[in-house]
């Protein structure tokens, strides 16, 4: 008589785990971001694009992430109807030294972490994808209204 009172216990329990397992597996099955399959127009834009700001490239990533190379902002990309369009944030700098200073820069950087700012541009790829132009408002260095990139080959 224990036993078979042990033995529905133990299949009770283990009807419990795997009904729990399967409830984890339904949760994180509808919650998981599901990324649409890159277009033709955002595998071009794949890659490090430089416009001519010494030593700062943007670096866009398959799965939609953007980071610069000095590491200063990341964010999100994505392209909508020919249009460029970035969230991104300040990233966080951990402290280098305990000094006063450098623990406030810290502070302030985790705090600035937080604030997202989005962007959108006009864009339109040149020379097989090698180069791109972004929508601008004229000024001396953007007469035409365009704010010209080339893409880094890596070598």
């Amino acid at each position: 008589m224990k036993t078979f009172a042990l033995q529905l216990k133990h299949r009770r329990g283990l009807l419990v785990c795997l009904a729990g397992i399967l409830l984890l597996g339904i949760a994180y099955f509808l919650t998981e971001e599901k990324q649409q399959p890159l277009s033709a127009e955002e595998q071009q834009l794949m890659g490090a694009w430089d416009d001519e700001t010494p030593g700062f490239l943007r670096i866009f990533r398959a799965d939609r992430t953007f980071t610069t190379s000095n590491g200063q902002f990341a964010g999100r990309w994505w392209i909508d109807e020919g249009e460029l369009k970035v969230t991104y944030w300040q990233t966080f700098e951990p402290p280098r030294s305990l000094s006063l200073t450098s623990l406030e820069l810290s502070l302030t950087s985790l705090q600035r972490s937080f604030d997202e700012e989005t962007y959108s541009w006009q864009i339109d790829f040149l020379k097989n994808g090698q180069q791109m132009t972004l929508s601008h408002p004229v000024d001396e260095q953007h007469p035409d209204g365009k704010w010209l990139w080339t893409k880094q080959i890596d070598k």
